[in-house]
């Protein structure tokens, strides 16, 4: 009896539900653009934000997530997701699927870290207050660190993942051939 490979189907499904959430907030970005902009001119709104700085900062943020490169590596992403539920489903070719899934954790990790950069540079530049400046870098440091954390730990999870299941397979081989 063939063993399935339940720790890609936990995985495709976790990455399932990231996708899901980064097409919701794709969709919803224009009226997340405009909340903000009215942000701008409502004075207690910005005073409870932390200032005009912080939210040009956000809305900065927001737009850059309308970049082309934005956009292309989301769809990079999508695509590999695609390719490794083809394969794990239709194809039943559980290593080209785990492949598939470890390059499309590369491509969410490019992404991440490219935001951080991103988000670095649009600090040094619209932010002018030293503490919220070194605040607003530590907190993009400490998304990059979960970001490769995350990467790791999934690709790890798959790799091994994948060298368990051709393990369980050779087994099941051997027993065959034995009896």
């Amino acid at each position: 009896m063939k063993k399935k490979p339940i720790f890609l189907y936990i995985l495709l499904g976790l990455s399932t539900l990231g996708l899901l959430m980064n097409i919701y907030g794709f969709i919803q970005l224009p009226n997340i653009l405009k909340a903000w902009n009215e942000f701008l001119t409502d004075e207690t709104m910005l005073q409870q934000l932390g200032g005009v700085e912080v939210v040009k900062l956000q809305i900065a943020t927001l737009e850059w997530s309308r970049s082309p490169l934005s956009l292309s590596l989301t769809a990079t992403t999508t695509i590999l997701f695609g390719v490794s539920a083809f394969f794990l489903f239709f194809k039943k070719d559980i290593e080209k699927s785990v492949y598939s899934y470890l390059a499309m954790r590369v491509a969410v990790l490019v992404s991440a870290m490219f935001a951080v950069m991103s988000s670095n540079q649009m600090a040094r530049s619209l932010l002018k207050n030293k503490e919220r400046l070194a605040e607003t870098l530590n907190a993009n440091k400490y998304a990059a660190i979960i970001s490769v954390v995350i990467f790791l730990l999934l690709s790890a999870l798959a790799y091994f993942g994948l060298r368990r299941y051709q393990k369980s397979l050779e087994d099941e081989v051997l027993e065959t051939e034995v009896f």
